[in-house]
């Protein structure tokens, strides 16, 4: 006996909106596993916006070992990526500290520091979106991520604010990286989708 139209409809929706959520869930939590060791944190991230940019793109493959392919392919270039910026990072957050107790100059250092944590965090968080292409080494990665920069600086921004806000969600509840990961990567996928249509500026 034949489901009448309407119930095949609703089982159809029920079923792809389910499929959807738990593989967003599974991959957060994947991305939240990866990222237990901050060592592996950048290519668990790229391999999340990877991932993640491959269902955008119709890609439907086993979620575990899609997953893990991408941090297999993007762990070198990752690493040696975080390298130059994590001495960076930490400078920036030594002085975050020190300004606040400059007395006088308190004013003329913060805004001298806001205009170097701001450049560095849009081109930090953006290297992401890069370390997720297909390319490989981490001079074509940065190349990369200064373009995207340039040509879209609303994608890049974007991009910024959306990690800035996972992060923060997920410092104030660890939990919530098992809701929030994915969904983000998502958006960033959208914001850089234009981008990555379009072929890539030669050197």
């Amino acid at each position: 006996m034949n489901r009448p139209p309407h119930r095949a409809w609703w089982s159809g929706r029920v079923y792809e909106a389910l499929d959807t959520m738990c593989r967003y869930l599974l991959l957060s939590l994947l991305w939240t596993v990866g990222t237990a060791l901050l060592v592996t944190a950048p290519a668990a991230t790229a391999a999340l916006v990877a991932t993640v940019r491959g269902w955008a793109q119709g890609d439907e493959g086993p979620v575990c070992s899609t997953f893990l392919s991408h941090v297999r392919r993007s762990a070198r270039a990752s690493s040696v990526a975080a390298v130059p910026l994590l001495p960076a990072a930490v400078l920036l957050a030594a002085n975050l500290v020190i300004v606040p107790h400059m007395g006088e100059q308190r004013p003329y250092a913060t805004a001298a520091l806001v205009a170097v944590v701001v450049p560095f965090l849009v081109f930090a968080t953006n290297v992401i979106p890069a370390l997720a292409d297909e390319s490989t080494g981490v001079r074509e990665t940065y190349r990369r991520t200064v373009e995207r920069i340039v040509v879209q600086p609303a994608a890049a921004g974007l991009t910024t604010v959306v990690a800035l806000i996972a992060a923060c969600c997920v410092l104030v509840q660890p939990v919530s990286a098992l809701l929030i990961a994915a969904p983000a990567a998502r958006l960033v996928v959208a914001a850089h989708g234009r981008h990555t249509a379009r072929p890539v500026i030669s050197a």
